[in-house]
């Protein structure tokens, strides 16, 4: 199932347009009209992609996007607006698509192809057993050379745009994949999540703490740190609680 959020401060347009991604097959969607509210919105729930407008009061899509890009790297961004001339300043932003009003069906359907095979591929670089072994591994390939990362080794898996970088025992790995699709394949290996672009090892959690800024964490086995939202914290301390009796 991919879960879109679509953001237009016309309600008409916005509920429209969350309606037709409701009618794909495999699809959800939720529509907010107030963009000053979507960080929170993200933040407390999980969505694979994102449909903005750009004209917009207080805070415009572009502003919008650029605040989703820094802090939620993993998650595709569609532009929409009626005016063509903000193409350029979306895909600096690596835009997945851009689509001008008023956005016909079609359109519509080839913007949604995309994100379908995009993470259609990226679920290709997934979970595998290791040559010669019952072993676990994420396969990591990079130019000239294949690494086989056992996933009992990883200790914390961060988004990096189209990427997630994987924290071992002993050394740092770039993953091609997309967050959820890593996310979604290693909480069955007894992972979870701590924050929207964080996942972390169960078995590797030393404590959980209050940092000097007043928010909350993770320190993991080498020192390693990850944050913990809000959005995460009431369900990680149940993961974490379960993982500690079974140690």
């Amino acid at each position: 199932m991919i879960k879109a959020l679509v953001v237009d401060d016309e309600v008409i347009i916005a509920e429209d347009l969350a309606h037709q991604l409701k009618n794909r097959d495999d699809w959800d969607a939720d529509f907010f009209v107030d963009p000053t509210i979507v960080m929170a919105a993200i933040e407390a729930s999980t969505y694979d992609v994102c449909f903005l407008d750009i004209e917009m009061p207080e805070c415009n899509g572009i502003t919008l996007g650029r605040l989703i890009r820094e802090k939620y790297p993993e998650i595709p961004i569609i532009f929409s607006t009626a005016f063509a001339e903000h193409a350029a300043t979306a895909y600096r932003l690596s835009a997945t698509d851009y689509l001008v009003k008023p956005i016909n069906g079609s359109v519509l359907g080839e913007a949604c192809v995309r994100v379908e095979k995009e993470i259609a591929q990226q679920k290709s670089a997934g979970v595998t057993p290791e040559p010669n072994s019952s072993s676990r591994v994420i396969v990591v390939k990079s130019v000239g050379r294949t690494d086989y990362v056992k996933i009992s080794d990883i200790v914390m898996g961060q988004a990096a745009g189209n990427y997630v970088r994987l924290y071992s025992d002993d050394k740092e790995y770039l993953h091609r994949c997309s967050f959820t699709t890593f996310a979604d394949q290693l909480v069955p290996e007894g992972f979870a999540r701590c924050h929207r672009s964080f996942i972390v090892n169960t078995n590797k959690v030393v404590s959980f703490v209050r940092n000097k800024d007043g928010g909350d964490e993770l320190v993991l086995e080498n020192g390693i740190k990850a944050p913990v939202s809000e959005g995460y914290k009431k369900s990680l301390d149940k993961v974490l609680a379960t993982a500690a009796l079974a140690r």
